[in-house]
């Protein structure tokens, strides 16, 4: 079996890249398995930092191939015609965004017309965006017209794809694996001393990664203002893909400033360890959500999740156990369930729940949904 797999990959930045890294380091022994990567991945002006890309990175380049280029249709033809010549049995394209799709589609159709018993089969991390795209139906429903198999990570991706496709492809649901090419954990006082955090509170919290509007960071700001008799801070960690301007207000506003700790930067695969081991819980105040890289990564940790109630969060969290739910959108509510952690939680007791609960995100787990995409 000869595959061929369409995704971002390091050095390229972001959680579908690092995700699809650890696919590929782990089937590439069972599998004949090429990597068809971006030299580039966004037009300059969509993305927020000076680079795309992560160089810090240890990659194994065996078989990866950085040969798309978004902006330049010739690189199209050029993974087309790789694909064509090498004589893959199997296509799997990696989709979360719409802005993909065209690329996606030429690909499809160009190998499709000279090799029509190559399998092509679908990694899907959303549905639909969780931002606004013009006309985005359309695109995604013809693209998935297109597809033999799908693996999605949540039960309500699969009911929104079958919405599309109907009962003519193929829907396997998985999840996302853990991350287990990380750094282990260190004490949290180690922690912060790395991170510069001057005496850590009772909880710390976490929100971590690109910060976008879908996320609800307002929402989560919102809610400390509820907890400011408590002895809890917060430390946002990761790069900005909005204008800050409006959080930023809403700390100072309402005198906030004492209980956040913002590293507005992108953070490296090599830190990630020292911002988890640092804080005591994850928080994911999302106003939407397919599927989160985050969940896994803070049961990688040990750590407990605070989820908005959306129903790609009730898949992966056991209520109590691994993690805590708020009414969405309702920073009142999450203040409250805060502030019972911060009273009554047992963390012991918690880091027991997860180490059990963790081990159905392996890679063993997850192998057995990739062997059943590809057939």
């Amino acid at each position: 079996m000869k595959i061929a797999i369409i995704t971002p990959y390091p050095p390229i930045k972001g959680g579908i890249s690092k995700e699809s890294e650890i696919i590929y380091t782990n089937v590439r022994d069972k599998y004949e398995v090429s990597i068809l990567s971006f030299s580039r991945l966004y037009p300059k002006f969509l993305y927020p930092s000076d680079s795309q890309y992560d160089f810090s990175m240890k990659i194994d380049n065996r078989n990866i191939k950085y040969y798309i280029d978004i902006l330049n249709p010739i690189s199209w033809f050029k993974v087309s015609n790789y694909i064509l010549k090498n004589n893959f049995s199997h296509v799997i394209f990696r989709y979360w965004n719409p802005f993909f799709i065209p690329l996606y589609l030429f690909i499809n159709w160009r190998i499709k017309s000279k090799k029509n018993n190559i399998k092509i089969s679908c990694i899907c991390d959303n549905i639909f965006p969780h931002e606004t795209f013009f006309i985005e139906k359309y695109f995604i429903k013809k693209f998935f017209l297109n597809i033999n198999n799908f693996l999605v990570m949540s039960d309500d991706s699969e009911f929104k794809l079958k919405k599309l496709v109907g009962n003519n492809s193929k829907i396997v649901k998985s999840f996302l694996p853990l991350k287990e090419n990380l750094k282990s954990s260190i004490s949290k006082k180690d922690a912060c001393e790395k991170l510069k955090i001057k005496n850590p509170p009772k909880l710390l919290l976490l929100f971590f990664g690109f910060i976008r509007d879908y996320k609800g960071l307002d929402i989560l700001i919102n809610a400390l203002k509820n907890l400011k008799n408590l002895d809890i801070k917060l430390l946002i960690a990761g790069e900005s893909y909005i204008k800050t301007n409006k959080i930023k207000d809403l700390i100072n506003n309402n005198n906030l400033s004492d209980m956040v700790i913002w590293h507005e930067k992108y953070i490296p695969n090599d830190e990630i360890n020292l911002y988890f081991s640092a804080s005591d819980l994850v928080v994911l105040p999302y106003k939407k959500i397919s599927q989160s890289g985050i969940i896994p990564m803070a049961y990688h940790f040990n750590k407990i999740v605070v989820c908005s109630n959306l129903p790609s969060f009730t898949d992966h969290v056991i209520e109590k156990q691994t993690g805590y739910f708020f009414k969405n959108n309702n920073s009142n509510d999450l203040s409250a369930i805060l502030s019972e952690i911060y009273q009554n939680h047992n963390f012991d007791q918690s880091k027991k729940y997860i180490n059990e609960y963790k081990d159905r995100y392996s890679f063993d787990n997850f192998s057995k949904y990739f062997e059943e995409l590809l057939k």
